[in-house]
């Protein structure tokens, strides 16, 4: 499956100027809204390919896109703001159990202690809890993009029923490697000062989009019933 999803975006009719174009915007991500942009491009891979469409969308109807780049923003945001949560309480019992602890006397020793331990405990529980939302944050992007419906995002218990099958883990497993090589290629060209850094992002455009259509791949086989399911008008679904 990794060499198909190194080939997805290659196949495609306009893949250099997709990828000029998402690297472009990844380049500007810290203006935020080229990053909404982008993940509005990688909800429409998602889209396609669990919908058995292998041709590679290009970047068009930018309202669209924008659209669905946002609903794909706020549910990647929220997987990410619980664990910092989780941390931020930890770092609050750190210091706190560091000033006590500074006070001197058994008892502000104990204290000290015993508010040490709890920020440790919080701190590998905000480490447990990062690893789970990221695992779990490629199905609820599936979701969203699947359905048009942020609340998708968020189904607890429909998306156990996709994150605890086999082939999602296979699935993730795949696409975080074909990450991981991004990164290191993007690692090996950032030693050329500026223009590899420059360089490196669009091959982090393009490994990411490889990414994505191994999850996309993944969730045609994982899906939950309800997604197939006739409700779901196709007007509401965002235009590609």
């Amino acid at each position: 499956m990794i060499a198909e999803s190194l080939d997805y975006l290659r196949d495609g009719d306009n893949a250099i100027v997709t990828v000029l174009i998402g690297g472009a915007l990844l380049l500007a991500s810290p203006l935020v809204v080229p990053s909404i942009l982008v993940l509005g491009y990688v909800s429409r891979v998602l889209r396609r390919t669990a919908d058995g469409d292998d041709t590679p969308p290009v970047f068009d109807a930018w309202g669209d896109l924008l659209i669905e780049g946002t609903k794909g923003f706020v549910v990647a945001l929220v997987y990410s703001l619980v664990p910092l949560a989780v941390f931020a309480v930890a770092a609050v019992f750190g210091v706190g159990a560091a000033v006590i602890g500074s006070g001197g006397g058994s008892g502000s020793l104990f204290g000290g202690l015993i508010g040490g331990a709890l920020a440790v405990l919080l701190a590998l529980a905000a480490l447990a809890v990062s690893l789970v939302g990221l695992y779990v944050t490629p199905a609820a992007l599936a979701a969203v993009a699947d359905s048009g419906r942020i609340g998708d995002g968020f189904a607890v218990g429909t998306l156990w029923t996709v994150v605890t099958k086999r082939a999602y883990a296979i699935g993730w497993l795949t696409a975080a490697a074909v990450v991981l090589a991004g990164v290191l290629a993007v690692g090996v060209l950032s030693v050329v000062p500026v223009l590899g850094t420059i360089a490196g992002l669009f091959v982090q455009f393009y490994a990411l989009v490889a990414a994505a259509a191994v999850i996309g791949w993944t969730w045609t086989e994982v899906r939950p019933v309800a997604a197939d399911s006739t409700d779901t008008e196709p007007a509401e679904r965002p235009a590609v």
